[in-house]
């Protein structure tokens, strides 16, 4: 079957929305990756770290994300955000983090121009507070991200980041917070208006964190 106009932009705005989520994952966690296949990279985003032990998701200590179990549990937390769009196959979610993204509906073709994807990365990692200086000054230099100072994350020992830009004519809105035990993002995407401006997914990026 030959994709519809809206199938491909669907995909184009997940794709957006997950390149954008992890490449920011990739820089906070100091890894950079051996390619560019969707598969590696949702493996850095959900398979934790080697380089020391992690605090248990869902132990409630603050800065550890929740135990969600699922991604339709990430998406209760999630709400309005993802309202409206489907939940997509390849969406994943363990004990070490998720990776669960959501996009308008490939059988509404009412509008095939006004598509919509929303993607939540959680990794559990522990970080130092050395670490994640460095690391933080390194993202607030990638080009659309801006470092916030957000007093939910300073009480986390942590630091929040936005992020807004637009590629390929897919418009990017993202939010993103690393604290001491792990990395947390919610990015948004569209052809026209994302559900979530940078400053909501931030937002929506502490719901995750207990």
């Amino acid at each position: 079957m030959t994709p519809t106009i809206s199938t491909t932009r669907s995909r184009r705005a997940v794709a957006t929305a997950a390149s954008g989520a992890l490449a920011l994952a990739l820089l906070l966690t100091g890894c950079t990756s051996g390619g560019d296949s969707d598969d590696e990279a949702s493996q850095g985003a959900t398979g934790g770290s080697s380089g020391g032990s992690s605090a248990a998701a869902g132990d409630g200590e603050p800065g550890t994300m929740i135990a969600f179990g699922s991604c339709e549990a990430v998406g209760e937390a999630l709400g309005s955000a993802v309202e409206g769009l489907e939940l997509r196959d390849e969406s994943t979610a363990t004990d070490e983090g998720f990776q669960c993204s959501w996009a308008s509906s490939t059988e509404d073709t009412a509008d095939a121009s006004a598509v919509q994807a929303v993607i939540a990365v959680a990794q559990v990692q522990e970080f130092d507070a050395d670490t994640i200086a460095e690391q933080a000054d390194t993202v607030a230099a990638t080009e659309g991200v801006t470092a916030v100072d957000d007093s939910r994350a300073a009480d986390l020992d942590g630091r929040a980041f936005t992020q807004t830009g637009e590629s390929t004519g897919i418009l990017v809105n993202g939010g993103t917070v690393i604290t001491t035990h792990g990395l947390f993002n919610v990015t948004a995407t569209a052809t026209t208006e994302t559900s979530l401006d940078a400053d909501q997914a931030l937002d929506a990026a502490f719901s995750l964190i207990n």
